[in-house]
């Protein structure tokens, strides 16, 4: 009966990993851009959902940053900006950051149409890097989407992933 049971028992295993397959890391931190960068970038206050599913790993007013365990990952929101980093021992490899490189064109092109590709947004050829920007550079008006990856850099190693969003304008002039 026992050998009965456990062949049962590893049968279902191996269908329910078939049915319900694991999404790979790439695919977890494009999530976690969806879930929280998006509604962030368009005004909405993430905080509540991020404290209530993640553990806090530093919190200050300029920024909170959270850890998510299932990608390995840092979120991190502030108010012009939400990011997802990794860092070594935990960067992802060059095969996921190929991968999410090309989940976050996917994003880009199908949530900011009009952001264009800018050939000068890139960390050089030891890297996958490339952005999406609007905006004149250092300028209040610059918007748009990062992604940077240094797998093979040892103890550097690392990632980012960024949405920045316009700077609020104040006006400096008022009385």
């Amino acid at each position: 009966m026992i050998p009965v049971v456990l062949t049962g028992l590893l049968i279902g295993f191996l269908s329910a990993s078939q049915l319900w397959p694991r999404p790979s890391r790439a695919e977890g931190i494009a999530r976690l851009f969806v879930e929280y960068c998006l509604p962030h970038h368009h005004g909405k206050d993430m905080r509540p959902k991020a404290m209530a599913e993640f553990v806090a790993e530093r919190s200050d007013l300029a920024e909170t940053r959270w850890i998510d365990n299932e990608t390995a990952s840092y979120l991190s929101l502030k108010a012009d900006k939400c990011g997802i980093n990794t860092i070594h021992p935990f960067a992802i490899s060059r095969e996921d950051a190929e991968e999410l490189l090309n989940l976050v064109e996917a994003i880009v092109q199908e949530s900011f149409p009009e952001l264009p590709f800018d050939p000068k947004a890139t960390m050089g050829p030891n890297s996958i890097s490339k952005g999406w920007m609007q905006g004149s550079s250092f300028s209040p008006d610059r918007w748009g989407v990062f992604f940077w990856a240094f797998p093979d850099w040892g103890e550097s190693s690392g990632s980012t992933l960024f949405l920045a969003s316009p700077r609020l304008k104040t006006d400096l002039g008022a009385n």
